[in-house]
């Protein structure tokens, strides 16, 4: 690009003041600062290359800045370009959290619930999916089971059950509202002492495996799985030895509990939303139902078993 631009001037020959730029141009500009040319920025924002080029160098002579070097069919942002970048970037999510609020607010009385959690708590909130349903007042709620921690600030989900710190950011709201333990298991017609060892990856829980490492006490370990309800099938189907989450083993008549859930593994359940989406009467309610979900079940989760405790 040539030189800086000349700003405008007045009848006296003094500069004219700058214009303020229009939220268009600054969303413009910052397609061109993040992708790095005319092109990238005008695919992005389907308009013509053109109109990007024109309204790009229209900022400038408005404000009177130079905010791009051409360098071999990329645009560099100069030093004030640079600096405008960071405030054109806050610009445009500020935008578009005004625009997930605003559509967040929309009333929509069947409009879903989406709820994400990890595989064990997702499985656990299957089972108990028409409770929540029935509770929230009939509303329909999608369960997302992944270990991916999904963006409620983005509207990636409305809802997240996470069993680890909550985000210290502003428009978050947590709320601990139990605690996940799990114990060994093992099925009650095979032998403990000779029952092949299932293990977990370390990445998912090295407590989990250290646990199941002292008990094993040399003995080999026949596989390593991450997911909680994976091993409780591998228990239950393979006949394999294992921890697994005590409100599924505990419910299974067939499977023998070997010891107590150890403390060291437990894992505290947070209840998690977002200024987002919590304004939305459909998510105020799940979020309700879930904590009444939570306190009638929390026995369970926690692996407290009747006085009488398990048979033999």
């Amino acid at each position: 690009m040539a030189g800086p631009p000349s700003p405008a001037s007045r009848s006296d020959g003094a500069p004219a003041p700058a214009g303020n730029a229009s939220w268009e141009d600054i969303r413009i500009f910052n397609a061109i600062a993040t992708g790095g040319s005319m092109a990238v920025a005008a695919t992005r924002l389907r308009l013509s290359e053109a109109t990007v080029a024109r309204r790009l160098k229209a900022l400038e002579k408005d404000l009177g800045l130079q905010l791009f070097i051409r360098e071999a069919n990329r645009l560099v942002p100069t030093a004030i370009g640079r600096e405008l970048a960071i405030e054109a970037g806050e610009v445009e999510a500020a935008a578009r959290r005004f625009t997930l609020r605003a559509e967040a607010a929309r009333p929509s009385a069947d409009a879903p619930v989406r709820v994400t959690a990890t595989t064990s708590i997702s499985l656990f909130l299957t089972m108990h999916a028409t409770t929540v349903s029935r509770d929230a007042g009939g509303i329909e709620i999608v369960i997302i089971s992944t270990r991916d921690r999904l963006n409620l600030a983005r509207g990636e989900a409305d809802i997240a059950l996470r069993m680890s710190k909550p985000p210290d950011e502003p428009g978050y709201y947590a709320q601990k509202i139990g605690r996940l333990m799990q114990a060994l298991y093992c099925r009650r017609d095979v032998d403990p002492a000779t029952a092949p060892i299932i293990s977990v990856n370390r990445e998912t829980s090295s407590r989990i495996d250290d646990h199941i490492l002292r008990y094993a006490a040399g003995r080999p370990i026949a596989a390593r799985v991450g997911d909680s309800a994976a091993r409780y099938e591998s228990i239950r189907s393979a006949g394999a030895l294992s921890m697994a989450p005590c409100f599924m083993a505990d419910a299974d008549p067939a499977l023998l509990r070997l010891a107590p859930p150890p403390e060291a593994t437990g894992d505290d359940i947070f209840l998690l939303s977002h200024d987002v989406s919590r304004q939305r009467p459909g998510v105020g309610a799940v979020l309700a139902a879930l904590r009444k979900l939570f306190r009638a079940h929390r026995a369970g989760l926690e692996g407290r078993l009747p006085e009488s405790g398990p048979s033999s």
